[in-house]
């Protein structure tokens, strides 16, 4: 039986924090996160069976869309500074923080890795949201800094996948499965749009959450990782769900209406607030190991490819949010990070998403 109670707390709580992110103009994420702390650690509420199923479902669709939003278009007309700031902005952190991790703490191989791939990433959401802030969402900036951030962000996810590889005939299976895909996925989709689009059925939209939910089966069986398949459909599915501007709006509406709440809540609701405040210097440094090595691997390119705003730009690649927790839950999931862990690696991130867009509101250019 369900639990009303919980049910009706985690609701009305996400109801208030997304009017909080809109009086604040911060990241809803960051408070829906900041809630299920508080419901676990101060309320005492236990992480229920539907929260977890939507939880883990909200991750998977996150995935998908952020690489069903990569926009190719965008990456081949910026593709020699997309690559080299997006393949910087992700080794020089993932390098950084493993190094610190490795020179004070005593983690496994894996669980240092996950967490240096967690705090790899840049923030699609919070780049987003400041480059609108400020009127720059058009410009030149923003294309630059955009394209380089799906860069940084593929390499993330790609990289959890290759933490513990096990790969077997199944894996060749699902590979030659993506590509079938890459042909089907295009002429599919149209067909079922044109055929029945538009209907209270909603055919079109049940076809990409089955076949977001088949090929995750399909890459947690091959050893590949439910992520890495929602990830990679959302790849192929991005030149033609693009064209279908009404089927993502409407992934868009249940996803941030629903399904990411539940993820963040839940993610929240696994954090600790004992191991925090017993590893409050440790998740500092491990903060200050990211935005530091990100500014010694994208200040310099920033300054040759985005002379407006380097320092701006570089700050908002600091940032870190959406992906970097995915990343986190995956490597909790996988048994490379234990509770504790975990808990210091996802709340480094949350800050990584606050400290940066801070510093960010200093060096805003005028320019565009």
């Amino acid at each position: 039986m369900v639990d009303l109670y919980s049910t009706a707390l985690i609701s009305i709580s996400i109801v208030v924090a997304g009017i909080i992110a809109l009086k604040t103009r911060i990241s809803s994420s960051i408070f829906e996160v900041i809630i299920g702390i508080l419901i676990a650690n101060v309320l005492g509420v236990g992480l229920a069976p539907w929260l977890d199923f939507l939880g883990t479902f909200g991750g998977l669709i996150l995935t998908f869309l952020a690489g069903a939003e990569v926009e190719f278009v965008l990456l081949r007309s910026r593709a020699k500074e997309s690559f080299s700031i997006g393949f910087l902005a992700f080794l020089a952190p993932l390098l950084g923080v493993f190094l610190f991790l490795s020179l004070v703490t005593g983690w496994s191989l894996q669980a240092k890795l996950s967490a240096s791939l967690a705090l790899t990433t840049t923030s699609v959401a919070v780049v987003y949201a400041v480059l609108t802030e400020y009127d720059l969402i058009k410009g030149s900036i923003a294309k630059t800094i955009i394209a380089s951030t799906f860069v940084n962000d593929i390499l993330t996810l790609i990289g959890i996948n290759l933490v513990a590889p096990s790969f077997d005939i199944i894996t060749i299976v699902f590979v030659g499965l993506l590509l079938l895909l890459v042909y089907l996925v295009p002429r599919l989709l149209g067909t079922v749009v044109k055929a029945y689009g538009g209907r209270s059925v909603e055919i079109e939209f049940r076809l990409v959450l089955a076949s977001l939910l088949g090929v995750s089966f399909f890459a947690d069986e091959a050893k590949l990782h439910a992520v890495f398949g929602a990830f990679i459909l959302g790849l192929i599915f991005a030149n033609s769900i693009q064209q279908h501007q009404q089927v993502l709006s409407k992934l868009r509406t249940v996803t941030f209406g629903l399904l990411a709440p539940a993820f963040f809540v839940k993610a929240g609701m696994l954090i600790s607030l004992a191991a925090v405040s017993s590893s409050l210097l440790l998740v500092v440094g491990v903060l200050i190991a990211k935005l530091v090595s990100k500014f010694i691997g994208t200040y310099w390119l920033c300054r040759k490819w985005i002379p407006q705003a380097p320092m701006f730009s570089t700050m908002l690649f600091s940032t870190g949010l959406t992906v970097g927790t995915i990343t986190a839950t995956l490597g909790r999931d996988l048994g490379f990070l234990d509770s504790a862990q975990f808990t210091i690696t996802v709340v480094a991130v949350i800050l990584s998403a606050i400290v940066p867009t801070l510093i960010s509101k200093r060096f805003v250019p005028t320019s565009k």
